[in-house]
């Protein structure tokens, strides 16, 4: 097992209109795209662009909108609850409803996002985890050209397993076959702690939290499926870079 990782977390530029990550390797910097940039430009979203067309743009990017804040103020709730030096159930709610001010989010998002952290909350998700590893850090690697992301949390389950996982919202319970991307955004961290720490960790989790349902969704993945979805993601990785790079050096060269 490994101990608790304190991780300086990386510093994310937009180049091209894309999310990029600033590494710094020996004396050379790269920028290496995003894991979510990658799979949203290199896997099928013609779902997405039928619902944008059937909701119209105005109304798609008022709830994608909401449900990315509501998001990211779930995640709040999830990080602070878990962080090793709160116990109290009410300092967790108060603090993470202050970060979640403080970061513009208004009682819409944060009441969402507070309800969604609760379904995880009261069916005892968290009792899974014995202790966190990492939690909201940057995880990078140069294979395939690179890429690097930022990971919800790296535990050590009460099995002294070594897990992977990311936190996920949706309106409605999900199918595994919907959600193929996520399997292979785990796959991806799981492929870039190894090449950062040179220890494989021990399998994977999705954790979805929905509107409908007030018991969240646990997808467990092995550690030869893990494996498998990041080898998926590395074939996306090298196809990315193939159709990117040269743009990317122009536009490092125009900005210096």
């Amino acid at each position: 097992m490994v101990s608790k990782i304190h991780m300086k977390d990386l510093t994310t530029v937009t180049l091209n209109g894309k999310r990029h990550y600033v590494v710094k390797s020996g004396s050379k910097v790269h920028f290496l795209p995003s894991v979510t940039t990658i799979l949203g430009e290199m896997t099928d979203h013609s779902g997405i662009d039928e619902w944008k067309e059937r909701v119209g743009e105005v109304e798609a990017n008022k709830i994608s909108k909401f449900s990315t804040s509501r998001g990211t103020c779930m995640h709040v709730f999830c990080e602070i609850y878990l962080d090793e030096k709160i116990k109290d159930i009410k300092t967790i709610l108060k603090k993470s409803y202050d970060r979640c001010i403080e970061e513009g989010f208004n009682e819409d998002h944060i009441n969402n996002g507070r309800k969604l952290f609760y379904n995880f909350y009261h069916a005892k998700s968290f009792d899974r985890i014995k202790k966190v590893l990492i939690q909201e850090a940057s995880l990078w690697t140069l294979r395939e050209g690179g890429y690097a992301g930022r990971t919800d949390n790296i535990y050590e389950s009460v099995l002294n397993l070594n897990i992977v996982s990311d936190f996920k919202t949706s309106k409605k319970p999900k199918k595994a076959d919907w959600i193929k991307n996520y399997f292979m955004q785990l796959g991806a961290y799981h492929i870039a702690y190894f090449d950062m720490f040179k220890k494989e960790l021990d399998g994977s989790e999705i954790w979805i939290s929905n509107e409908q349902d007030v018991v969240p969704q646990i997808f467990e993945i092995s550690k030869q499926d893990t494996r498998n979805n990041g080898k998926e993601f590395l074939k996306l990785v090298k196809e990315y870079h193939k159709k990117n790079d040269k743009l990317l050096e122009k536009e490092l060269l125009k900005n210096n």
